[in-house]
């Protein structure tokens, strides 16, 4: 056989049988158009999101623009894949200064907006935005106690990359 169209079909060969790549997830799933015409910037990721018994997760963002923005927390379960949630449905407009907070229904905790977490433990979430101009913070509380007698706060790392990285 010639040595070139052997290698062509060896090449081939492999091509075929590869695994087909898969989604991350957090990492790599499309973003999601969150205002038509703006560019959508994935700002956060946050590991370890809890919606089971009586814990919810909560996203607490504060503009630092001088313009109006749109933000929305996109959820992925823990296996990764495809985003869980509709981050442009449950996305917020928020005005310059202005702090909103999504998350699970809760007692004792105002929310601006549902992120549409469904029961799950050690689930990410990252957040996006229409400005790099934000602020965020992540935690999970007791939603069934108002106001909630236990609560913890949840480490945010800029897009896919952890402080010492």
């Amino acid at each position: 056989m010639n040595p070139r169209l052997a290698l062509a079909v060896a090449a081939a060969c492999a091509a075929l049988l590869a695994p087909p790549q898969v989604r991350a997830g957090i990492a790599d799933s499309p973003l999601p158009v969150l205002s038509a015409g703006a560019t959508t910037f994935h700002l956060y990721s946050v590991p370890g999101i809890i919606r089971s018994g009586s814990l919810g997760s909560f996203f607490s963002c504060t503009s630092t623009d001088t313009a109006t923005m749109q933000v929305g927390v996109e959820v992925f379960g823990p296996a990764g894949g495809a985003p869980i949630n509709d981050a442009a449905a449950t996305s917020l407009s928020v005005a310059p200064g202005a702090t909103v907070m999504f998350g699970s229904s809760a007692v004792g905790i105002l929310i601006d907006s549902d992120a549409g977490i469904p029961s799950m433990s050690k689930g990410s979430a990252r957040i996006l935005s229409t400005s790099k101009k934000l602020a965020c913070t992540a935690f999970v509380a007791d939603t069934g106690n108002d106001p909630p007698t236990s609560a913890w706060q949840l480490n945010i790392i800029a897009k896919v990359k952890q402080k010492g990285d």
